[in-house]
């Protein structure tokens, strides 16, 4: 699905403070603000019958979401109104998601398509910075499924970035940034002894480790290494630990055969790009280029 083939609509808020809006293929929303009357309203306009779909409660001020599903989005929303969970008691907006379809014709009726959704809204929130205080787990899709959570998926990015939510999306599967506190979590699940850890570099079994996502290009991630990231190379002082695709852990040797240029150094940045191509992962300096997925810590 092309985003350009896609037409969006908002209507202005009526009474309640309801905005609804939707997309030319399946997607209908309605956002609001916490309050028993919206909800009511909502509920009225669904015909007072049962609405499967996603959620979004946000607390605008400490820019923290909840991202869960329902397969009747009206009694759960009316629970956290009534008795909201800990973590988000405070939240004041609600941004709701479904196909505008009840239960017995909708795509979103099936519990693993939603579970998956949710899923995927959580890690996009994470990439755009707010504080997600739900968890959700990959699903495994059958034929069907994968059909209709990749076309919901595009939809979804279309139309969050059209009404505000998202300013930026998920990079392609395989691709997504591991977002720091994750990363973290899978270092020290697969047992690597982490002394020191921050945004930008960490000490992991005794050794410096520079944190770069890269920047997308048409050649690749690029990497730029300058000032003290640029000597410690040069000096082949410390690892290359990029959080996608598994996560890759490239030694600064390892990175340094690859750039056969001896002016370089001389220059005030060194950029190498990183590209996944299915199982091989190739890291390009100019024209020369290494293979560097055995350095995938995750496959």
């Amino acid at each position: 699905m092309d985003g350009k083939n896609i037409g969006y609509y908002q209507d202005p808020k009526n009474g309640e403070n309801i905005i609804r809006s939707r997309t030319t293929e399946q997607i209908r929303s309605w956002d609001f603000p916490r309050s028993i009357k919206a909800l009511e309203k909502f509920n009225a306009e669904l015909g007072k019958i049962d609405y499967p779909g996603i959620y979004i409660l946000i607390e605008t001020r400490l820019n923290k979401a909840y991202i869960g599903e329902a397969m009747s989005l009206y009694i759960r929303l009316k629970t956290h109104s009534n008795t909201p969970d800990d973590k988000i008691k405070n939240w004041d907006r609600v941004v709701i998601i479904n196909d505008g379809r009840p239960a017995n014709q909708s795509d979103f009726n099936d519990n693993v398509v939603r579970l998956e959704l949710e899923h995927y809204l959580i890690s996009l929130f994470k990439a755009n910075k707010y504080k997600v205080v739900s968890q959700g787990s990959k699903q495994t899709l059958n034929a069907l499924q994968k059909v209709i959570v990749t076309k919901l998926i595009e939809e979804l990015n279309f139309f969050l970035v059209k009404n505000g939510l998202m300013q930026q999306l998920i990079d392609a599967p395989g691709q997504e940034q591991v977002m720091l506190d994750d990363l973290k979590r899978i270092l020290e699940r697969h047992k690597y002894r982490i002394t020191e850890f921050n945004s930008y570099e960490a000490t992991i079994n005794g050794t410096k480790v520079f944190i770069r996502q890269g920047s997308k290009k048409a050649k690749g991630w690029q990497i730029t290494f300058r000032d003290v990231f640029k000597k410690n190379l040069m000096e082949e002082n410390g690892s290359l630990l990029m959080p996608r695709d598994g996560i890759l852990l490239i030694p600064f040797s390892e990175i340094k055969n690859a750039i056969n240029d001896p002016k370089a150094f001389d220059r005030n940045t060194i950029d190498v790009f990183i590209s996944f191509e299915g199982e091989s992962i190739k890291l390009r300096y100019k024209n020369n280029e290494i293979e560097v997925a055995e350095f995938r810590i995750v496959k």
